[in-house]
């Protein structure tokens, strides 16, 4: 099934996005078990953009895709998820996701619903899926506040080595002022547990053996 919820999940809830801030230079936030996180000022927006960056070796990029395809398997890894499926789907590239995350007492749980889009770079066959939050098409569900800002990116770049660097880049607005404590775990701690968590899901035995009709494969090297 069509899960980008599990990337967006996985960053619902962190705050940064992949091309749009390159003016701005990113701080290393935590460094641990091969997983690096950093954050970086915004133009014109009071929160910080994150990005968490690891690399794997003997991976496939179907594999990859298939796990953040899958949107219900998001509570299995992404950091603080609690549902996730596919609202719409327009294309296998192309979907909208809606994602729910539990915050800690006594902040409000967040909801999303994003729209999804699949692409691969033909030279560099780089994977990426881009969201970025919907109003006006679902409904708001009592208890829950709808994020309404919100851009997310996973990218899965081949390297020369034959790995795969894994990113998930994403910038959002949480919808109110935050305590400090709950901007860190946002920042770092929920980005890091997410990722962690997405390396260890992937290799489980249905996602090493997916095949996604719009993704090629680097040549063996």
């Amino acid at each position: 099934m069509w899960n980008i919820t599990v990337l967006f999940v996985a960053s619902l809830l962190l705050c940064a996005s992949s091309t749009v801030y390159a003016d701005n230079v990113w701080r290393l936030r935590k460094d641990e078990d091969n997983i690096q996180v950093y954050t970086r000022k915004v133009d014109g927006s009071p929160f910080d953009a994150v990005r968490t960056v690891t690399v794997m070796q003997d991976v496939r990029l179907s594999a990859l895709t298939a796990l953040i395809i899958d949107a219900e398997a998001c509570t299995n890894w992404a950091s603080r998820c609690v549902e996730s499926y596919v609202y719409q789907r327009l294309s296998e590239s192309d979907a909208y996701v809606y994602t729910h995350s539990n915050m800690p007492f006594p902040i409000k749980n967040r909801d999303v619903l994003t729209h999804a889009v699949w692409s691969q770079d033909a030279t560099s066959l780089t994977v990426r899926v881009d969201s970025e939050a919907t109003t006006g098409i679902l409904d708001n569900i009592a208890g829950r506040l709808r994020l309404t800002q919100l851009r997310l990116g996973w990218i899965f770049k081949p390297l020369e080595s034959g790995a795969v660097e894994i990113s998930n880049e994403a910038h959002i607005d949480p919808g109110s002022s935050l305590p400090g404590w709950i901007t860190n775990l946002l920042l770092v701690s929920i980005p890091y547990e997410t990722m962690h968590g997405f390396v260890l899901e992937v290799t489980k035995a249905k996602y090493q053996d997916a095949v996604i009709s719009f993704v090629t494969e680097p040549q063996a090297r």
